[in-house]
């Protein structure tokens, strides 16, 4: 990350320098003087400055060049922009700013040399908004139209400097505000085309047909058709969820506006379900204006039931509902929230625990789930914001399910026991011993099931969300307020457990790859719903634009995510988990580490296995959910694979 930050401020600073070699380098000699004299007019006060910014920039072009080639050997994608468009135009910049120069010092074409000095900044610094403007992957149309403004700008510092006249100088400008205004309306209408988000050579929606791009098969399965058959095994445990508005209490006294499930506490009810059973959930919207639905976060449902607006269902409305199907065949930690603009949604309130008990019941003698979650400020373990005592007899079990239901990373400790890390992302994970004082970390969505034997002392539960709420353990009849809930936090200064080097267990053979996708996240200026933001994306568009991962039923697609931005990415895939197979070159040793949310941080690249064995069009997006909101949202589609919902529309449909 530290390169990538570099290499901009070297290319800036290049350029600003030659710009500023250009904008001292005045006083062209009188015309009718020769060549001595001209030179003889040009003080070493006059030279000096120029030759001085000169010298810096072009140290600092040099720099910012042996970054990028550095940057090119750690990934391609954090260097492509900067090799194939950045390096040409600081190349041309330099040879015209080196002879312009020339020119200007010994005064045989003054006005030239200097408008060639200056010609060469402008190459410089739209090498450097290359990186900004179009990052990877490379854009031809884009880079035309830099290397277009550079000419033109050129031409303009020409007429000026040479007085022209108003007809020279008024054409060149024209042109280069025309050629702005031309690039700024190509991106404007790019974002009201018809949206991409299936796979196959027809992007549109509707329930026509679509044809696969590589065999020529004609498929024609909606999304509305991949759900759960009527006839599902199972005992049938049904559920109602009345999504509304309500008023949350904070321990300190005051009160917070929030969107709920059901009831006045913070997370909806707890959906405690037994593997084998079949989940059926009712959704109503009482009252949330801007619709509603049930997105099951990390559960491989069938794609019919994933709940996302303009995708798979419309939003259920105020006075509507929405029911969900699903056999619940695999045991776990999940959570529920909605998937219509869940970026207000969820922190407002939106979300609740699933747990899946193994048919053969839960191992631990004490079972808790704690969905951490911010709102108002405060921030709740569960139910309740502030310090919570449970007790927990010497020698009994404790699973705590721990789920970061808010935006940002969390790290999670137990500290006054050993414990191990059972389970992450409701998928158990094998061999892996117990720890004592390190931290985990979790991006936003992620799930890890805790795992403690109880001490004779307390015990007590930590997030580096907030000192005060803590979860303390003792045994029956001490009081935490004066032993584990007095005492120092542990876990900012705790070490950070690696889950990539962390169980014991032998690696799924998985057989050769059959596709390929790359994920390369970045922020840049793009239009967003027609207004103009600076953006999340995804391989240099913003969602619903971005190409979606295409795949074929029973591919084996390796996924590679690189992040050449400056915050943190959780990506989350609907509807499978992904195999970890290596982070920035080092390949994972650990047990196998199935994720349905990869923390994806800045300059970090992972590399993923996805196995395509769940047939639909899933979102793929970042789950900091204003992130998503702002464009990094797109899809992994299935071949032949519908949906006759839209983004947008009579439902205004916001996936996110």
């Amino acid at each position: 990350m530290a390169l990538l930050l570099l290499q901009a401020v070297a290319g800036l600073a290049g350029a600003a320098l030659w710009l500023a070699a250009g904008f001292s380098a005045v006083g062209p000699a009188p015309d009718d003087a020769t060549p001595r004299s001209r030179r003889s007019a040009r003080t070493p006060r006059e030279r000096m400055p120029v030759l001085a910014f000169v010298a810096g920039g072009t140290l600092a072009l040099a720099g910012a060049v042996a970054l990028a080639l550095v940057l090119a050997g750690r990934g391609w994608w954090f260097a492509g922009e900067k090799i194939v468009i950045a390096l040409p135009l600081q190349l041309i910049g330099l040879a015209a700013g080196v002879l312009g120069l020339v020119w200007w010092l010994t005064g045989r074409r003054p006005v030239a040399g200097r408008t060639l000095v200056l010609g060469g900044g402008y190459a410089m610094a739209a090498a450097a908004l290359a990186t900004w403007l179009i990052g990877y992957p490379p854009q031809p149309v884009a880079a035309l139209l830099l290397f277009a403004a550079v000419a033109l700008g050129t031409g303009l510092t020409w007429a000026l400097l040479a007085h022209r006249g108003r007809r020279a100088v008024a054409g060149f400008a024209g042109f280069l505000a025309l050629l702005l205004v031309a690039g700024i309306g190509w991106s404007w209408l790019s974002d009201t085309a018809a949206p991409t988000l299936e796979a196959g050579t027809g992007h549109g929606h509707g329930a026509a047909a679509v044809v696969d791009a590589n065999d020529g098969a004609v498929a024609s399965r909606s999304v509305e058709t991949l759900r759960t058959p009527a006839d599902a095994p199972g005992e049938v445990r049904r559920f109602e969820l009345t999504a509304a508005h309500h008023t949350v209490e904070l321990a300190g006294g005051d009160s917070v506006e929030a969107w709920g499930f059901g009831g006045d506490s913070l997370p909806g009810p707890e959906l405690r379900v037994t593997e084998g059973d079949l989940v059926e959930a009712t959704l109503a919207n009482r009252d949330i204006e801007r619709g509603v639905t049930l997105h099951w976060h990390g559960y491989d449902v069938p794609n019919g039931e994933d709940g996302v607006a303009g995708v798979t269902q419309n939003a259920v409305a105020p006075g509507g509902t929405f029911t969900s199907r699903f056999v619940a065949d695999t045991a776990g930690t999940y959570w529920y929230h909605t998937h219509q603009a869940g970026s207000e949604g969820v922190r407002r309130g939106l979300y609740g625990m699933l747990v899946v008990e193994p048919a053969g019941g839960v191992a631990e003698d004490l079972d808790l789930s704690v969905p951490v979650h911010t709102l108002g400020g405060a921030v709740f373990l569960g139910e309740i914001d502030g310090p919570q005592q449970i007790d927990a007899e010497p020698g009994s079990t404790v699973r705590l399910r721990v789920a970061n239901t808010d935006r940002s990373p969390l790290r999670v400790l137990v500290a006054g026991a050993p414990f191990r890390i059972s389970a992450v992302d409701g998928l158990d994970v094998e061999g892996g011993a117990e720890v004592r004082g390190e931290a985990l970390r979790l991006g936003a969505g992620a799930r890890a099931d805790l795992v403690f034997t109880m001490p004779e002392a307390p015990v007590r539960f930590e997030t580096d969300a907030s000192e005060a709420s803590v979860i303390s353990f003792v045994p029956p009849g001490d009081d935490a307020t004066s032993t584990s809930e007095g005492a120092p936090s542990e876990i900012e200064a705790a070490p950070e457990l690696d889950l990539l080097a962390y169980g014991d267990a032998a690696r799924p053979e998985l057989g050769p790859f059959t596709a390929e996708g790359v994920l390369v996240l970045d922020r840049m200026p793009r239009f967003v719903g027609g207004a103009p933001i600076y953006a999340y994306t995804v391989n240099g568009q913003v969602f619903p634009h971005i190409e979606p991962l295409v795949v074929h039923e029973g591919d084996l697609m390796r996924i590679t995510v690189a992040n050449r931005g400056f915050d943190v990415h959780p990506m989350h895939v609907h509807g499978h988990h992904v195999l970890v197979l290596a982070r920035d070159g080092e390949a994972a040793t650990g047990a196998p580490l199935w994720l349905d949310t990869v923390d994806v941080r800045p300059g970090e690249v992972w590399e993923l296995a996805l196995r395509a064995d769940n047939p639909g069009i899933w979102m793929d997006h970042c789950h900091d959910l204003e992130h998503a909101a702002q464009g990094m949202m797109m899809s992994l589609a299935y071949t032949g694979v519908t949906t006759p919902f839209e983004h947008g529309g009579a439902h205004a449909n916001r996936p996110e």
